[in-house]
């Protein structure tokens, strides 16, 4: 099994490094591959990372999964990656599983036309601002529609196979879903059990 972890300047540190822990536990070959023309990617609270790979080098292999982190810019930066979303749209079309958190499912993956027949997605319900503008409470019913569910902590759409979560605070919940999709309950139970995660 193999995963793409797009990273971006400003990416947020949990989601990341939730994401890349908890699927190699899952013993899932993860990549990370920068969007960004640069040796060293730094993320929204300072840590600085150093990718597996820029994202230009590995955009035509296959991969059994395309996972986003979140934050502030971090999801902007790969929102404005044009290669990303074509790679997100040839995966989707391939039937491949996707997975947003925080602002990502509104910024990365709704631009790339992939949540048009999501039922129930969901996303950061919070008020985010950042220098440059204001995301209201509300932002996310006026970028998703009617289909954003800010009840839901992690929200597996199985007809699209799409994975979507809310913050931080949900980020191993929101990896785990993808481990059980990837890998099976049993995989996904024995990391949450470790990790003392009601799941």
């Amino acid at each position: 099994m193999k995963a793409l972890l797009p990273v971006a300047t400003g990416n947020e540190e949990i989601e990341f490094c939730a994401l890349v822990d908890v699927l190699r536990r899952a013993r899932i070959d993860v990549t990370v591959a920068s969007v960004e023309a640069c040796e060293m990617v730094l993320l929204q609270q300072g840590l600085r990372i150093v990718p597996d790979a820029k994202l230009e080098n590995v955009a035509n292999e296959a991969w059994d999964a395309i996972a986003m982190p979140g934050g502030v810019p971090g999801a902007m930066n790969l929102g404005a990656s044009e290669l990303l979303k074509s790679i997100i749209q040839r995966h989707h079309a391939n039937g491949g599983l996707l997975g947003a958190i925080c602002l990502s499912p509104a910024l990365v993956l709704k631009p790339a036309g992939v949540l048009e027949h999501a039922k129930k997605v969901t996303g950061n319900p919070l008020a985010i601002k950042t220098r440059d503008q204001a995301w209201p409470a509300d932002a996310f019913t006026q970028l998703l529609g009617d289909a954003f569910d800010s009840s839901l902590r992690v929200c597996v759409d199985r007809d699209n196979n799409i994975v979507t979560s809310q913050t931080p605070g949900t980020a191993i919940e929101y990896a785990l879903a993808i481990v059980e999709l990837l890998r099976g309950k049993e995989v996904a139970s024995k990391i949450s059990d470790y990790f003392l995660v009601k799941t």
